[in-house]
């Protein structure tokens, strides 16, 4: 434990230092957990801050449930809350988002790796009206045996976010990539914490985000 605590400081300081006051700091709280054998639950909360933990971007509210098909594939669905905040004229600002959602997951194993996949649709309701997105990610997770620490795994994952227009693909929205180290700290929590690259295409201009993003998983029952 006192080796991966250290390598997390370790983390940290060195992205600080790379990335300086442009890093965006997102905080996640996820409570798990099954209802039986078939049916699962998880209930989300973001936390997102800019420049570097001094102002309030984003709050994000994600409840769902899921449902084992077979012991690699699943089916979800959830509703989401997004409160955003930006600061380039002032800070009020503000905008809110509603939306529903449904996903198809899927895991498997190679050798010492774990993988899992995830293609999710949104419906998406916001203040400038309704819209749809596609999102797409591919999660990758391996032992450090370097350290002699067997609970510890590196972690990764590619998000893509694609816009959809009458179900049909109309133009990239965002790519995120993520790498980062993951470790029980007891048989109720799980902690992950890393580095996230994304570039982002409006429809003016692109633009990349630095982030620094950190979950702890809570294991209710």
């Amino acid at each position: 434990m006192k080796k991966a605590v250290l390598l997390l400081f370790s983390l940290f300081l060195t992205l600080h230092l790379a990335i300086g006051q442009e890093a965006i700091s997102q905080n996640s709280l996820f409570a798990v957990g099954h209802l039986n054998s078939e049916w699962s639950y998880r209930a989300e909360t973001h936390v997102i801050r800019e420049d570097f933990f001094k102002q309030a971007r984003q709050l994000i509210l994600r409840p769902a449930i899921t449902y084992n098909l077979t012991d690699k594939i699943d089916l979800s669905g959830g509703i989401s809350y997004l409160y955003n905040a930006s600061y380039e004229n002032g800070p009020s600002n503000t905008n809110e988002e509603f939306n529903s959602w449904e996903q198809l997951g899927y895991t498997h194993e190679l050798g010492q790796l774990k993988f899992s996949h995830w293609l999710r649709i949104e419906q998406r309701h916001r203040e400038m009206g309704y819209s749809q997105r596609l999102r797409y990610r591919i999660n990758i997770s391996a032992p450090i045996n370097v350290l002699k620490l067997p609970n510890l795994r590196l972690v990764g994952f590619n998000e893509h976010f694609v816009h959809l227009k009458n179900f049909s693909l109309a133009g990239t929205d965002q790519n995120w990539t993520f790498f980062g180290v993951q470790f029980p700290i007891n048989e109720h929590l799980l902690f992950r914490s890393g580095y996230r690259y994304a570039q982002v295409h409006q429809q003016t201009e692109s633009f990349h985000l630095n982030t620094l993003h950190s979950w702890l998983i809570v294991r209710v029952l």
